[in-house]
């Protein structure tokens, strides 16, 4: 997908569900079941043993029926790898300024994470596409993007860490494209114990928790 089809999607969406698991088996059908509930989005990060292995095989089993990214990616080579097994878009924890410079020779959405408005400034400056705020929550949350985003209005931010349901609303009314959420969405132990359902239907309670927000930021 080209880069700003994926923005586009990504934003469309509204969620990136941060997919963490102790084990890969199960990941596969937790993206089927992320996608069943309506979000055909999933960040598999490097944390998840064999995690490039596991994006190149979600990659052939579900084509461009899902948007597929590596998150917690800190280094240019592990950024070149996950992007050869089939990531589409790239999300760091940290500001790299070589992973950025990988993703933008390869024409790969690049979602840079900082903190600070330094930080964050450095990141968009860099050619992050997106910058990730985390921990969000930590940082007082919307109203810590809020504050940010009035004099860097010309950097998309997202937060990701802590994200919630109750949370999501003051994120779409802080002027976000979309938001990173990972236990609260797909915890680690629905994953584990193979309990797809639930993650299928906490999606679907996203999906229509970002319409309402949306609708209340558009009102």
């Amino acid at each position: 997908m080209e880069k700003q089809n994926v923005l586009s999607t990504l934003t469309r969406i509204g969620v990136i569900p941060v997919v963490r698991a102790e084990a890969a088996d199960n990941v596969v059908r937790a993206v089927e079941a992320l996608a069943e509930g309506g979000i055909p989005v999933a960040e598999i990060t490097m944390t998840v043993p064999g995690a490039i292995q596991v994006i190149q095989h979600c990659a052939a089993h579900f084509g461009d029926r899902i948007t597929l990214g590596a998150g917690s990616v800190t280094s240019a080579g592990v950024c070149a790898s996950a992007i050869d097994a089939g990531s589409v878009f790239i999300v760091s924890p940290v500001f790299k300024a070589d992973v950025i410079e990988v993703c933008n020779r390869r024409n790969v959405c690049v979602i840079a994470g900082a903190l600070t408005p330094t930080e964050i400034f450095s990141a968009w400056e860099a050619g992050a596409d997106v910058v990730k705020v985390f921990p969000a929550k930590a940082m007082g949350g919307a109203a810590y993007l809020r504050m940010v985003h009035e004099p860097l209005p010309q950097i998309p931010l997202t937060p990701t860490g802590g994200v919630s349901l109750e949370t999501l609303a003051d994120y779409f009314k802080a002027g976000v494209p979309f938001v990173g959420a990972g236990g609260d969405l797909i915890s680690k132990q629905a994953i584990n114990s193979g309990d797809m359902p639930a993650i299928t239907d906490r999606a679907r309670r996203y999906v229509a928790a970002i319409r309402a927000a949306r609708a209340q930021t558009v009102a």
